[in-house]
């Protein structure tokens, strides 16, 4: 029996150019019926990076800051979304349901991994992007971990 895409978890960076990757997601998800997750990572800061934050900044305004990155990440996923499905609502109109959109705090590919497990995904769609001659060798480094780690299929779509 052929597998069943129920859902899709499509990790975006939210970058400006993830237009094509947001279609084929959005396109496979009206084809087999499938829920859309649409998730972004927020990479913790690194141990150096946090210290010399936490030695200039107090608790109460690193908060407060954290929670304003958050609602910015929010408002642009929820306008990258809304701006799409108002561009193709014709297309659209037969989604199951509305794509969910989804903020998580840690490692990029750890993250995507563990929410496509939490949400019985059966596909996880991201980005890749190559920088420069070297980079396009190899994909990027959160692609290319999530491939050879996963157990759910993995679609990447380049960025170019």
């Amino acid at each position: 029996m052929l597998p069943k895409i129920n859902t899709i978890v499509y990790a975006c960076d939210l970058d400006g150019k993830t237009q094509a990757a947001m279609e084929l997601v959005l396109s496979l998800a009206k084809t087999h019926g499938a829920k859309v997750i649409l998730m972004h990572a927020i990479e913790p800061l690194s141990a150096q990076t946090s210290h010399m934050i936490n030695n200039y900044i107090n608790e109460e305004i690193r908060d407060r800051m954290r929670q304003d990155a958050i609602a910015e990440i929010n408002t642009r996923m929820e306008r990258f979304l809304s701006e799409f499905m108002e561009t193709y609502s014709e297309e659209l109109a037969s989604l199951a349901s509305a794509p969910e959109t989804l903020i998580v705090h840690g490692v990029p590919a750890d993250s995507i991994q563990r929410i496509a497990k939490e949400k019985n995904a059966d596909l996880i769609v991201m980005n890749s992007r190559t920088h420069g001659r070297l980079s396009q060798m190899i994909i990027g480094s959160t692609a290319n971990k999530v491939i050879h780690t996963s157990s759910i299929p993995v679609l990447v779509v380049p960025i170019k």
